[in-house]
């Protein structure tokens, strides 16, 4: 398991929306001093990713992730993913292919964090992102072999962009590499959660299916009087 997956347990203690939150990896920090350090290194560290990037959107993962690009949180300062674009088509194609696995990663953080704020919003979200796991290392071995085939000299339309080009497709190598690693602590974090979603479901399913078998009672109920009724009328 990584680093990422480590300060889960920490993050899901921390409210979502505290006044005093300045950010997550150093809400824990009781020294003054050393608190003050943390937040400006990460500050710095925070304006340095969103320099020349822009927020990767849920609903690029899938239309299922759409209702969370109003709030996104993956432009949020604790949860921050970003897209560089090159200019280079197939090589920005690539890009936004790695970054998609990252971001599924990162949701599922979001998610553990959410669920001790809002445990039914971050079953929701956990239930959704459990077949994307699921799929996300088949995926990205599949991803990392295409990467292996592209030639960024004919990927650049011009010699001066192919180390920008093949940059490109190195960071995009790393960012796939370290999405399939994260996968075993991403379902180990977001099962139980997502399990919730799948209670609720199931609840909610048995009270539909109680329903209709009352309705069902009520009108065996009523036809039965109904025909008594008319026995009665006719005296037979």
């Amino acid at each position: 398991m990584s680093k990422f997956f480590a300060i889960i347990a920490f993050a899901v203690a921390l409210p979502m929306s505290n006044p005093a939150h300045a950010y997550i990896k150093c809400d824990k920090i009781d020294n003054a001093g050393k608190k003050k350090k943390c937040e400006k290194k990460t500050a710095k560290a925070i304006a340095k990713k969103r320099k020349g990037t822009e927020a990767f959107k849920p609903s690029q993962i899938g239309k299922q992730f759409s209702y969370l690009d109003g709030k996104n949180p993956l432009d949020s300062d604790d949860f921050y993913l970003g897209v560089k674009t090159t200019g280079i088509k197939d090589v920005d194609a690539i890009t936004n292919q790695a970054v998609k696995m990252a971001a599924i990663i990162k949701l599922t953080k979001y998610t553990a964090h959410l669920n001790k704020s809002d445990k039914a919003a971050a079953s929701k979200l956990g239930g959704l992102l459990l077949p994307e796991l699921k799929n996300l290392q088949k995926e990205g071995e599949e991803l990392q072999k295409k990467i292996g085939e592209l030639d960024p000299s004919k990927l650049a339309s011009s010699p001066m962009d192919i180390p920008k080009a093949a940059g490109a497709l190195l960071k995009a190598t790393g960012t796939v590499v370290s999405a399939i690693g994260d996968v075993p602590g991403a379902l180990k974090a977001v099962g139980p959660i997502a399990k919730g979603a799948a209670s609720s479901a199931a609840a909610g399913a048995m009270d539909k299916a109680k329903g209709a078998a009352d309705a069902a009672k009520g009108a065996a109920d009523q036809a039965k009087d109904a025909a008594d009724a008319a026995k009665k009328a006719t005296g037979k």
